[in-house]
């Protein structure tokens, strides 16, 4: 049996078998956003963590995922979703459509798509990250890696790596030659750069940590259970967070404030911004996908 990759305590779910369904996603952001951040602010769908109701998962926009980590939109309005105990990646079209994008994968777990187009997956079993052409077909981009985890792409282009045994950050240029970005986390499993320049880390086993004027990181917030792979701008300086170790979804700020967005999750492990502006939220506890509000 495969090690979970985010901690020991195997929490995966099993595959279900209830009837797929998937809600359509509009794919005009700049007019939509908008919209979406109205009705969170009249609905009151999140507040301060402990202070009052906060909205719920709702229902899954689509079920019988395996182990679902890391999550992007391409400039169409498609997701895609690294199914880490299913070894594929997963594309869902606006339109209500899936299929597999790529397959045969070992321990695919973050996922992140660049400026062009180009899907960019970490094998968090085989301690590199593919790049994949339009056909799905994997190559390697990064090797000898420590089993990363989470990716994106900072303002310059460089994709981020969060390589957790090394408790590092690392930044991969378009050669894939990689440099160090962030130092002093714990077990790191995803990384945003902020509007100044500052990274936002998860760490599974030591909370949110901000990176500012160098490399050494400040632990700023470990009111979490255990931040998993899941982490996303949140517009500002603040950022979105997953509780794989709990049940919620977090808004944390760079001096550490924390605003409880969603809560009833089973194990969280992936976010990302829809087009529309809400979230989707993957969930490893149900294999499901949501979309829940933002906070603005």
């Amino acid at each position: 049996m495969r090690a979970n990759p985010l901690q020991h305590n195997d929490k995966a779910g099993t595959t279900r078998g209830r009837a797929h369904r998937l809600l359509v996603v509009p794919a005009m952001a700049a007019i939509v956003a908008a919209t979406a951040c109205t009705a969170a602010e009249s609905n009151s769908a999140s507040s301060d963590a402990g202070s009052g109701s906060t909205q719920g998962p709702g229902d899954a926009v689509w079920d019988g995922l395996s182990s679902p980590v890391g999550m992007a939109y391409d400039a169409d309005g498609a997701l895609y979703v690294a199914n880490w105990s299913g070894g594929t990646i997963e594309r869902f079209t606006a339109a209500g459509e899936r299929s597999t994008f790529a397959s045969d994968l070992d321990g695919p777990s973050g996922l992140a798509i660049d400026a062009e187009g180009v899907v960019y997956a970490a094998s968090y079993s085989g301690d590199v990250v593919w790049r994949f052409s339009e056909e799905g077909e994997p190559e390697v981009f990064v090797e000898g890696l420590a089993t990363p985890a989470g990716l994106s792409f900072n303002a310059a282009g460089e994709l981020l790596i969060a390589n957790r045994q090394t408790d590092e950050i690392l930044a991969a240029d378009a050669e894939g030659q990689t440099r160090v970005v962030a130092t002093g986390l714990q077990t790191p499993v995803g990384a945003v750069e902020l509007a100044n320049g500052d990274l936002m880390v998860s760490n599974i086993n030591g909370g949110v940590s901000l990176v500012s004027g160098g490399t050494e990181a400040e632990h700023v917030n470990t009111e979490l259970a255990s931040p998993g792979p899941g982490i996303a701008p949140a517009g500002g300086d603040a950022v979105y967070v997953v509780d794989y170790g709990g049940s919620t979804v977090d808004m944390i700020e760079p001096d550490g404030t924390r605003t409880t967005v969603a809560d009833g999750f089973d194990s969280p492990t992936g976010i990302t911004v829809a087009p529309d502006g809400r979230l989707a939220v993957c969930d490893w506890g149900t294999s499901s996908l949501y979309l829940i509000d933002p906070v603005h």
